[in-house]
């Protein structure tokens, strides 16, 4: 059963630490570090306040970062277009292998979710890559244009590519076989399943979400956004998880109950850029060019974070719901602890 979160507990800026660009990802790691990546090219690791730097600043910028779910290796992508994997040893990452491509942007790779196979979008292909092996496994034609974005369904291993015309969702038990596809009028920008695979929701260009029950088609169309669908995330609640969608200034809550999709809307003063649930409660955490963070339990606001006012562009909760990262637009790195008592990292 999935845990309360308590009012009464307090959020507190742990740390904050300074890196040299916009961040462009941030994750948590299985070990309590956080891996963090920046458009000036830097792979930072956080553990207890103190920052080791696996890259330096360059030429190329990072955009995407994904640790495999045993917390061995640590994936990372981006301008150049490179898949550097790095691999846990003796308490440290070492890179291990760097895939070359044709110098294609890379912006989304996943790892699966129960074993050590890593997905990466090359323009309009899908790559597979074994770790174990260090050999890629096949490759996927998505056709219809480059990939936006990719998600691992949670046990079910299917994997889920957005892209113009829809979602396509590839069996990995039969790469070969035609993917199944969730059609969307225009392209699909982002999409997410839920955490016990039951749903897979589509965040659109056209301002709409699709929303399908997996092998219970037809789909749901949500329709009225005042702007394209950027993100979509399920929280880790079950039987009946929460639905949330950034569009503009605003952020949309969705829950199935009585046979039918009900929604709630969470208002911001500037474009939302991030949302994220708490693994352990149903608490949302919103941010974006205010540079401030929301923390929402349904529709109640019961907190609001300082943060910069150059603006935020990334969010990440630590499994446990303990801590909450934060990267700003300017390069900042906000820590936040669930806390009573006690003081932050030394700086």
């Amino acid at each position: 059963m999935a845990a309360k979160f308590s009012t009464k507990n307090q959020f507190r800026l742990a740390d904050k630490k300074q890196l040299s660009e916009y961040i462009t990802g941030l994750t948590w790691l299985p070990s309590g570090g956080l891996a963090i990546v920046t458009a000036a090219g830097e792979l930072v690791v956080w553990n207890q306040g103190r920052l080791n730097y696996l890259m330096s600043p360059g030429e190329f910028s990072l955009d995407c970062l994904d640790c495999s779910v045993d917390g061995s290796y640590l994936a990372v992508a981006g301008q150049k277009g490179e898949v550097k994997i790095w691999q846990l040893r003796d308490s440290r990452y070492e890179l291990v292998t760097t895939i070359e491509s044709n110098k294609a942007w890379i912006d989304s790779l996943a790892w699966h979710p129960t074993e050590n196979i890593l997905a990466y979008a090359l323009n309009r292909q899908i790559k597979i890559w074994d770790a174990r092996s260090k050999q890629e496994i096949t490759s996927l034609d998505f056709q219809d244009s480059s990939v936006f974005n990719l998600a691992w369904h949670p046990n079910k291993h299917l994997l889920a590519a957005s892209g113009h015309g829809g979602v396509k969702v590839w069996d990995q038990q039969n790469w070969q076989q035609a993917p199944y596809l969730l059609k969307v009028p225009g392209a699909s920008l982002n999409c997410d399943w839920s955490s016990d695979g039951t749903y897979l929701a589509s965040g659109n260009l056209d301002r709409t979400i699709s929303l399908l029950q997996w092998d219970n088609p037809p789909p749901w169309l949500m329709q009225g956004f005042p702007g394209k669908v950027n993100q979509v995330t399920w929280s880790h609640l079950s039987p009946t998880p929460l639905l949330a969608a950034a569009c503009q200034e605003g952020v949309t809550v969705w829950q199935y109950r009585q046979n039918n999709w009900h929604n709630y809307v969470l208002e911001h003063q500037n474009k939302v850029k991030a949302i994220a649930f708490s693994h352990n409660s149903a608490l949302l955490a919103t941010t974006g060019n205010d540079g401030n963070i929301s923390l929402w339990q349904g529709q109640k606001l019961i907190k609001s974070l300082k943060g910069t006012s150059t603006g935020l562009a990334c969010l990440g909760w630590q499994r446990s719901g303990q801590y909450l990262a934060a990267g700003g637009q300017n390069g900042e790195l906000f820590i936040y602890e669930e806390s009573t008592s006690g003081k932050g990292f030394s700086n």
